[in-house]
């Protein structure tokens, strides 16, 4: 039963492994990218923008399709366009074909997302904290491993910034492999027409889920999309700029289960949301401000990024109490949320374009981490007040 165990969870974090690696592979090239193909700050930024606004639409279809064909035989197909969307990079010539490969992987990120986390709600009722963390620790994984080695990964394959972005296809077949047995063993029966998911779209609280979750998104794919460009315009060099990505994700990652295993023991999740922000403001005004050098405000942001992602996940799973209802709840936060916070790099990208202030893009995620402190206390006042209605 334990070995049994352990597979689950192995399987679990090798699919979160490609849930972000296609995203983060493009940071410590995009310059490159946006010479070779001659795009504007605003255009290269939809390299990120398109696939976390898929993950926000295509969200909304995860619970059905799963419905349909099973939760496990859904993630598998997922990784499968994952895996060969990502390939189709190795032949990219023109931004059409960039811009149509990172669409096709923000499907299979957007339907495989929630999914995971309805796994997770099913199979690990009783450690959703814990097992939350690993699938973090996954994505964080993907993410540093994608961004730390893609330059060196470039001038192994003659400088060539398509053959070493569609690479990272591979790690979806190796998903693949530890996924299958997992599809083997479900005890899913197709029904010939799939039961309606309805979102709870007049609950207050899941849309203010929704407004947490938007937020940090934005945060995360602002940093992830404009923090290398940034540090090169202030003197890194390339290998330098993605060692500095892969420093924030392996940070982010470490506190991605240090923080939920900690709420998790303390039981005030809501209390380290806002701390974990706070962590990510003071980050982010070290830089605006100079108060430090770049490397130490990185790691107040990847501490407070690293808590708040796993957090937000969490809060349907902790506030439903049936996996069903744990990915209507999910699939509504993270649709609308990514919807929402796919916008934020795209804005942050014509901020570049049109403001003549090299700092532009951490002023705007200030405006997001005061934004989001704001809305966690919202949220803390009406959970107070229902409560004190109840009793």
């Amino acid at each position: 039963m334990k070995k049994q165990t352990l597979l689950m969870v192995l399987a679990i974090l090798l699919v979160s492994i490609n849930l972000r690696m296609s995203i983060t592979s493009i940071s410590p090239v995009l310059e490159s990218i946006r010479e070779d193909l001659e795009l504007s700050n605003g255009m290269v930024s939809l390299l990120t923008t398109i696939p976390v606004i898929c993950m926000g639409i295509f969200a909304f279809f995860s619970a059905t399709i799963s419905a349909r064909f099973g939760l496990e035989k859904t993630i598998a197909a997922c990784l499968y366009l994952i895996g060969i969307a990502t390939a189709l990079r190795a032949f990219t010539n023109s931004w059409t074909v960039l811009f149509l490969t990172t669409f096709l992987t923000g499907i299979g990120i957007a339907i495989a997302g929630p999914l995971v986390s309805g796994y997770i709600k099913q199979k690990f009722p009783n450690k959703i904290g814990m097992m939350i963390g690993v699938y973090t620790i996954g994505m964080g994984l993907g993410a540093s491993i994608s961004s730390g080695l893609m330059i060196p990964l470039q001038k192994q394959l003659n400088n060539s910034w398509q053959l070493a972005l569609g690479s990272w296809g591979a790690f979806a077949i190796i998903g693949l492999l530890f996924w299958y047995p997992m599809v083997k063993k479900s005890t899913f029966i197709k029904n010939s027409v799939a039961p309606k998911i309805h979102l709870p779209l007049k609950n207050k609280k899941v849309w203010l889920y929704t407004m947490i979750f938007g937020l940090q998104a934005g945060l995360f794919y602002c940093i992830s999309t404009w923090l290398a460009p940034y540090a090169q315009a202030v003197g890194f060099s390339k290998e330098l700029s993605g060692s500095l990505i892969t420093f924030f994700t392996i940070i982010q990652m470490l506190f991605n289960f240090v923080i939920p295993t900690l709420a998790d023991l303390y039981k005030n999740h809501r209390t380290w949301l806002m701390v974990s922000t706070i962590f990510a403001l003071f980050g982010l005004l070290f830089i605006v401000f100079d108060i430090t050098n770049l490397w130490f405000a990185t790691i107040f942001i990847a501490i407070g990024l690293g808590g708040i992602f796993p957090l937000a996940l969490a809060l349907p799973l902790n506030a439903t109490s049936t996996s069903s209802e744990a990915g209507a709840w999910t699939s509504m936060m993270q649709g609308f949320g990514y919807m929402l916070g796919g916008t934020f790099p795209f804005i942050a990208g014509l901020t570049r374009d049109y403001i003549l202030y090299e700092k532009q893009v951490f002023v705007l995620m200030i405006i997001l981490c005061v934004v989001l402190f704001i809305t966690l206390i919202s949220l803390n006042t009406m959970l107070k007040t229902a409560k004190t209605s109840q009793t």
